[in-house]
């Protein structure tokens, strides 16, 4: 079918935005079958399907995905909140739900919250204001309020590590806690009896702590329990602020203090980042005097020097539990069971036997 698309201007731009209903026009069908065509429905014939098709590409239509939120109370979107874009953990997890959203014909709309409860609040109101299709929260911290708006909603959502669940409402969890525990052990079997755990709270000492930091710390000491170390030392250094920088502050806190350690548990990759910083800054040699695990391992791991032992959290089955939560819910699930996904330790450089040298230090 020849098509005529609309005049252009001096500047070979078209004069104004091709809508639905030039294809519409053009294709002699109606509305309703332009947005079957658009929404893949299977109650549009193949050869008018076709139709559609040729003119959609002939007139170089793109449907706004927004403007059709006028016509029907939830969009072909999937909002994603998480707590921070400059982290890769949050990064992975936001690109392997795009992947497979895309791949059931969903859009994406993401935003963060900076790891602020009350922003979190504002991010969900703004992606109801788009009537997404639903939303996956993957923040570690979570606000009460933020919570009460979802659930009048009744908008599907999907948390990750949450302890409250609704109609509509789930969580998939990561079993952090077991992660930590796999971290301790994987030291404590290699022999090491000075440790040093550094967290990364929030500045603001009125903000609740993040629950994942919270399972990791009792991971960590349920191995040192269950291994009996009484001759275990351990320091922690809680230092706020951005990780890396938090993690290069610890290192430097711990070695003027003269804490003696030979290997550094970072609660996640970001702050192991800068704890390897410190420790090369100090003249330290890793893994020969101190050995260093993150957690999350996230990409970055595999290119640091030397690359780092983390724990995994499996970003591609989390995507993957998630958006089926998702879905199940769209479809008009109301309640369902919550996964909880396991977590490994990848051994690479960055950890080994404590040399004597360092045990005598």
């Amino acid at each position: 079918m020849a098509v005529s698309p609309k005049p252009h201007d001096k500047k070979g731009k078209q004069s104004e935005r091709i809508k639905i209903q030039d294809v519409a026009r053009l294709a002699q069908v109606s509305l309703s079958t332009v947005s079957g065509v658009l929404n893949e429905k299977e109650n549009v014939r193949p050869e008018t399907r076709q139709r559609v098709l040729e003119v959609i590409a002939q007139l170089g239509y793109t449907p706004n995905l927004f403007a059709s939120n006028l016509a029907r109370r939830r969009t072909k979107i999937i909002g994603i909140i998480v707590s921070d874009l400059l982290n890769p953990f949050f990064a992975e997890i936001a690109r392997a739900l795009d992947k497979q959203a895309r791949q059931h014909g969903y859009e994406t709309f993401l935003t963060s919250t900076n790891f602020l409860p009350e922003q979190q609040c504002a991010a969900v109101r703004q992606m109801l204001s788009l009537r997404v299709a639903g939303i996956a929260m993957m923040t570690s911290e979570n606000d009460p309020e933020a919570f009460i708006i979802l659930k009048a909603s009744g908008t599907p959502t999907v948390y990750l590590d949450n302890n409250h669940s609704a109609q509509h409402i789930g969580t998939v969890r990561v079993d952090k806690r077991h992660g930590m525990y796999l971290a301790v052990q994987h030291l404590l079997q290699l022999g090491h009896r000075q440790i040093l755990l550094v967290k990364n709270s929030q500045q603001d000492a009125a903000v609740p702590p993040m629950h994942s930091h919270m399972e990791r710390q009792i991971g960590f000491e349920e191995a040192l329990r269950e291994f009996n170390s009484r001759d275990t030392d351990v320091h922690i250094i809680d230092e706020p602020g951005e990780p890396a920088a938090a993690g290069l502050r610890a290192v430097e806190t711990a070695l003027k203090q003269n804490y003696h350690f030979t290997a550094v548990v970072a609660i996640n990759d970001l702050v192991a980042l800068g704890v390897l910083r410190g420790l090369q800054a100090a003249g330290k040699t890793i893994p020969q005097d101190v050995s260093v695990v993150g957690f999350d391992d996230t990409y970055l791991c595999r290119f640091l020097h030397p690359p780092l032992t983390s724990v995994a959290t499996p970003r591609e089955d989390l995507a993957k539990s998630v958006l089926q939560m998702l879905f199940a819910y769209i479809d008009g699930a109301d309640h369902l069971p919550e996964p909880m996904l396991a977590a490994r330790i990848v051994v690479r450089e960055s950890t080994s036997r404590p040399t004597r040298e360092a045990l005598l230090q």
